[in-house]
């Protein structure tokens, strides 16, 4: 695998892992990963995603 393939898998790993890691924050409308550099507007859509994934189990759950 080429230096390029191998750093472009990293920063998509690393952009999914903060994806995944800032998931749970309620209602985010700013993150800040550095001072001036916000990804709210980016990672405004995944909010819900854990609260969406875990639906089924707790219709399940709640009967």
């Amino acid at each position: 695998m080429s230096a390029s393939v191998r750093r472009a898998a990293t920063a998509v790993a690393l952009a999914v892992s903060a994806a995944l890691l800032t998931g749970g924050v309620a209602q985010a409308e700013a993150i800040w990963v550095l001072p001036g550099v916000d990804l709210g507007a980016v990672l405004t859509p995944t909010v819900q995603l854990p609260t969406q994934l875990l639906a089924p189990v707790v219709a399940l759950l709640a009967g």
